[in-house]
Parts: structure tokens; C-alpha cells; sequence
């Protein structure tokens, strides 16, 4: 698989992925996100079973039998139509730095605009585990829209990014 990614090489995520999906975010980010994931995609996965919608998209990405990369979206019911957000978002740890991650993130902003979604945010934190990915999301466009002090156990703050679609 390389930076050549095409819209069709991206799959629904299925619940049998929850497993390697989540092996794949604590390679990318850490263990703690990883657990986070967990519970969002089994609850996700609830809902589906129960015919509720919970507004997210979860898409993978596959190299062979190997998850490569997780991305979706998340439309929260009670914000605003315009208003879409980045679900789960990386990409194999083996694979990044080869425009995949790029990609990616372009696909989806197309599939918010064609949603009639205006703007994108991403929640992300101020702890060092996730500078690589605040760098990715400022080379992409997006801007630093505001911040929640101390949201995190370890006293990090929530940081929320915004890119106008």
C-alpha cells in the first residue's frame, strides 16, 4: 500500500476489526487512546445491533490481512447540522510519512462536504504523544479553534482544531 490510496480502498469498519483497529491506535498513539477506542467502537457497534444511529462512520483501511489505517466521522445530534467531527483517526506506525495519512483526511473531507457538512473539527490533546499529530493537522490546514484546560488525567488540555470545509 502506498500514498496511490483510492476511496474504494476504503472498507466499513466491521466489528471484527475492533480488535486489530485498536492494536493499530496503541502502536500509533498510545495505550490509554487505545482502550478509549475500544469502548466507542463496541458502544458503536451496540447501537448498529439496536438499529440506532450514533452519528459516527468508521472506515479501514487494509494492507493484506493487516488493519493499516482507521479514519471516520462523527456528527453529534444535538450540534449543529454543519458541524461534522473526526472520528478515529491513524495510520499504522510502519506506514505513515507515505501520504497515506493525507489521503485519508481528504476522503473524508469530501465525504463532509458532500454531506453538506461546513466545518471539520478534530479533538486532540497537548500531551506529547500526540505533537506529530497536531504538526499533521496544522500542514493540512487546520487552524487551533480552542482548548479545555486540564481535561485529561495527567492535567493535559483538550485541544479542538477547525478546518472550514
Amino acid at each position: 500500500m502506498s500514498a496511490d490510496l483510492l476511496a474504494s480502498d476504503l472498507c466499513e469498519m466491521q466489528e471484527k476489526d475492533i480488535g486489530p483497529v485498536c492494536e493499530l491506535i496503541a502502536r500509533a498513539m498510545n495505550e490509554a487512546e487505545a482502550d478509549w477506542a475500544r469502548r466507542t467502537f463496541e458502544k458503536h457497534f451496540a447501537c448498529q445491533t439496536h438499529g440506532l444511529d450514533d452519528g459516527r462512520q468508521y472506515y479501514t483501511c487494509h494492507a493484506k490481512t493487516d488493519v493499516l489505517a482507521i479514519c471516520g466521522l462523527h456528527h453529534y445530534a444535538w450540534g449543529p447540522d454543519e458541524n461534522v467531527w473526526l472520528a478515529w483517526f491513524a495510520v499504522d506506525p510502519d506506514y505513515q510519512r507515505q501520504g497515506i495519512g493525507r489521503r485519508l483526511l481528504a476522503m473524508l473531507e469530501q465525504q463532509a462536504r458532500a454531506r453538506d457538512y461546513r466545518k471539520l473539527f478534530i479533538e486532540t490533546y497537548d500531551h506529547p504523544d500526540f505533537a506529530r499529530a497536531r504538526a499533521f493537522y496544522e500542514a493540512c490546514g487546520f487552524e487551533r479553534a480552542g482548548e479545555i484546560a486540564e481535561y485529561l488525567h495527567d492535567s493535559e488540555s483538550m485541544l479542538v482544531y477547525l478546518k472550514r470545509l
